[in-house]
């Protein structure tokens, strides 16, 4: 089911295909808005065999077998999650899989439609295989990226690729969405999450209270007490790089004389932070955060990895 804020975009969506019957789609931008409610429902509507306006009808055998089993014209790609890989990617020999999977004849529904919701996780060679059948794509075959971050694509399949982003909801309705839903801090996440509105928070307003105290007073013993409360294994190495990248990013940008784009209601105390701040070290310690963020899912020692990051972080004050 579409949120308030997607229905413009959906129908925009429909009637893009409608008017261009791409094969290729590219769809991006908004990773906490729940894109995948949209993608999904496109995907219904073009299973569909007998579409009611820019929806599926929902009653013929393709809707049926689409919403109680596997469709056997509907083909998901994504990355692989096995714990030995240093990070998630899409192997090569899926996407030969999937250029099997095209290759065949039609089962129910007018397309078969293959979706990849983790096209910034092709590496080169499966990238190059993606290639090779989109240049030329099979009739009645439609591929649909999904992907967080373009910039992580090669610019050839970019560039075979009708790209559709989608919209960040606005402030007011979306802050009224998180109101709704009750949720404690909601003006604080909304910034956080860059204005986007649907997200999973793992830490609880007690934690966050005493992750923003541990930063604003970066003392050795604040230090320890922040990596033993607040275990990586528990909220996740992925939450605390982010987490620490936009906290430096807003210390960045009221070094400069800025405003903070995430913690707003800590500007006065970062004000007097930033007068301590080693601009070297701070960007350094920006740097690494970049690089580790490609390694998250590696089954490294993270509570050690955090350590020593938060290490790091108290010597970049002077």
């Amino acid at each position: 089911m579409l949120y308030p804020w997607q229905i413009d975009d959906y129908t925009n969506l429909v009637n893009a295909y409608n008017n261009r019957k791409f094969q290729t789609l590219l769809i991006y931008g908004a990773a906490h808005s729940a894109p995948e409610e949209i993608v999904h429902k496109f995907i219904d509507y073009l299973l569909c065999v007998s579409p009611n306006g820019v929806e599926a009808c929902g009653k013929c055998a393709s809707c049926i077998i689409r919403h109680d089993s596997d469709h056997p014209d509907f083909y998901l790609l994504a990355a692989d999650e096995s714990e030995e890989r240093k990070t998630l990617l899409i192997k090569v020999e899926e996407v030969r899989k999937v250029t099997e999977f095209a290759m065949m004849s039609l089962h129910m529904a007018n397309h078969k439609v293959i979706f990849l919701p983790d096209a910034g996780q092709l590496n080169l060679s499966s990238a190059n295989a993606l290639l090779k059948i989109i240049e030329e794509p099979p009739a009645n075959c439609i591929f649909i990226l999904q992907a967080a971050n373009i910039n992580k694509l090669l610019p050839t399949i970019l560039s075979r690729c009708f790209k559709f982003q989608l919209k960040i909801p606005e402030r007011n309705l979306a802050l009224a969405y998180l109101q709704q839903e009750q949720l404690e801090n909601a003006e604080f996440w909304l910034n956080y999450f860059g204005g986007e509105p649907v997200f999973d928070i793992p830490v609880s307003a007690e934690q966050l209270l005493l992750l923003q105290e541990g930063l604003l007073k970066p003392s050795i013993d604040n230090i320890f007490a922040l990596s033993s409360e607040l275990d990586p294994k528990k909220i996740g190495m992925a939450f605390w790089l982010d987490y620490l990248g936009k906290w430096l990013s807003d210390i960045a940008r009221v070094k400069l004389g800025g405003s903070p784009a995430y913690f707003s209601t800590a500007h006065e105390s970062l004000i007097k932070l930033v007068s301590r701040v080693n601009d070297e070290k701070l960007y350094a310690l920006q740097d690494e955060l970049v690089f580790l963020s490609e390694w998250t899912e590696h089954p490294l020692n993270h509570k050690l990895q955090l350590e020593n990051l938060l290490f790091r972080y108290q010597q970049i004050y002077v």
